[in-house]
């Protein structure tokens, strides 16, 4: 891993939809403002549609005065001068001679050497043709010249897979195979956003530069730790893509962010912080995670679709009413799962993972649970109110930690409250957290692969919701309307904390 970004061209495949528009040309944008990209780099947008590159720049600006964090004109300017577009359909051999041909020009132009960071932001089932066409036209030189520009130092070539990485075991596994006949592990970049934020970076640090946590970070003295990522919104027009196989909650964020942050949350110390042996370590976790039996599936999962409701003075419709989803769909919209780590320091502590659209608020929290104290020594009226220590770690939309414990009410007798100790991004170091894909464009553009899954994390997070997935889709259900809109989900998640005498927390 080099400290400084590589002169490199920026190939976006499906430059043409969302993710492009609203997430990476803004975040590339706001790597320009702040100078960490190197001076020799460009972007070219790819996809099917016929646009010169000044229409093509025309329609990313509206998009980066709104989601950049900074927008200036001149500054927009000097750095859209770099972006182009070029039309193409990736799956097809015809359209790769001019592609590659665009590419030598914008590589000769803006001196970025051979050095092409190839981004995927397409739909999952155009992945394979497009991996497969890149090979067939010799775009992965592995030293060796692909635009016969002479260079210094040995050229490289990575790819960057957005999510879903398939839809079930099988399909992620056939995935990394495809890629793996083309690219190595270590060009291999599987994105997941979620690990770009600011605050679950934060987890590495929280946990391993401070001395009182870590000796009290395992089974003595942790009761359970929650992971939680709510949305007050639901499909938005979205329900085609969401109702299709690699939709729902169980895929879209269980086996996906989820469990990444829980792999942070309870991996063991690495020897250091190079990427690899931080992977290494949450792959550990992953793969200590006990695989539900089918027959505890009922006891250990819940799912459910929102019903209609009021939020906010509007009424809303129920999931199965969304333009585009089946009126009998099963997918569901809320998944929550208990699970176990079975290792020395984790065994018996569960982890429960929920997510949900359509929610009471939008939240993204880690709330570690302590123990309570062997013995009460204050009054009987006191003691049944005192409440477990709680660390609460809000990944969004407030970035911060929260430290919870008990204090004395001032004044005479003994009257026992929650207290709160409260670190904000925002009042702490008068910054706005950077947008997580600037984070991990940079990232990628660097050679550190720290916040992306390697193939066999990949695998173990399909393997552990494979079980769970396949009983869902064997024990079909009439009506998923089992929470209201505007809700905390349905009666079943909190009947399946109940049951171990915990509740969830929800604030």
């Amino acid at each position: 891993m080099t400290n400084q970004p590589s002169p490199c061209l920026i190939v976006i495949f499906g430059a043409s939809g969302d993710l492009t528009k609203r997430k990476l040309i803004p975040a590339l944008y706001d790597l320009y403002v702040g100078k960490q990209l190197s001076e020799n780099f460009a972007v070219l947008g790819v996809s099917r549609s016929e646009l010169p590159d000044d229409q093509f720049r025309a329609r990313l600006e509206e998009f980066a005065k709104q989601f950049a964090h900074k927008f200036d004109e001149q500054t927009w300017r000097e750095f859209v001068g770099r972006v182009y577009y070029h039309a193409t359909d990736s799956t097809k051999a015809e359209g790769y001679p001019g592609l590659k041909k665009r590419m030598a020009e914008l590589a000769t132009k803006h001196k970025t050497s051979e050095n092409a960071l190839l981004y995927l932001a397409m739909a999952p089932h155009l992945y394979e043709p497009t991996i497969d066409q890149i090979s067939a036209h010799q775009m992965i030189t592995e030293g060796k010249s692909w635009c016969s520009i002479n260079h210094d130092n040995p050229p490289w070539q990575r790819i960057i897979v957005e999510k879903p990485f398939g839809n079930d075991l099988t399909s992620a596994g056939h995935l990394n195979r495809v890629l793996g006949r083309v690219f190595e592990e270590e060009s291999i970049y599987r994105i997941d956003h979620y690990m770009g934020k600011e605050t679950v970076q934060n987890l590495l640090v929280f946990r391993f530069a401070n001395a009182i946590f870590e000796p009290l970070w395992n089974r003595n003295y942790i009761d359970h730790v929650q992971v939680t990522a709510t949305e007050a919104v639901g499909v938005e027009g979205r329900g085609g893509y969401y109702d299709s196989p690699s939709g729902g909650s169980m895929r879209d964020m269980v086996s996906t962010h989820l469990l990444q942050v829980m792999a942070l949350v309870a991996m063991e110390p690495p020897v250091s912080m190079r990427d690899s042996d931080i992977r290494m370590e949450k792959f550990k976790i992953l793969s200590a995670v006990r695989q539900p039996m089918p027959d505890e599936v009922p006891d250990v999962a819940v799912r459910g679709q929102y019903g209609s409701g009021d939020m906010n003075g509007k009424q809303l419709p129920a999931y199965r009413d969304e333009p585009g989803v089946a009126p009998d769909s099963q997918t569901e919209t809320y998944a929550a799962m208990k699970l176990f780590v079975d290792t020395w320091r984790w065994q018996g502590v569960p982890f429960y993972l929920r997510s949900g659209k359509r929610m009471a608020k939008k939240t993204t929290e880690i709330v570690v649970y302590f123990k309570s104290t062997p013995h009460c020594l204050f009054r009987e009226e006191a003691c049944k109110i005192l409440n477990p220590n709680q660390i609460v770690i809000n990944v969004q939309p407030d970035e911060g930690i929260r430290l919870r414990f008990e204090g004395k009410v001032p004044g005479p007798g003994m009257n026992i409250k929650d207290v709160v100790m409260d670190f904000d991004y925002g009042k702490q170091f008068n910054a706005k957290p950077p947008e997580a894909y600037a984070t991990l464009l940079l990232d990628a553009i660097r050679g550190d692969q720290t916040l992306y899954k390697h193939r066999e994390e990949i695998g173990e997070a399909w393997r552990i919701v494979q079980p769970v997935l396949d009983y869902w889709q064997e024990h079909p259900v009439d009506d998923q309307s089992s929470y209201a809109s505007g809700s905390w989900g349905p009666p079943a998640a909190d009947a399946m904390l109940k049951r171990d005498g915990r509740h969830w927390h929800n604030a």
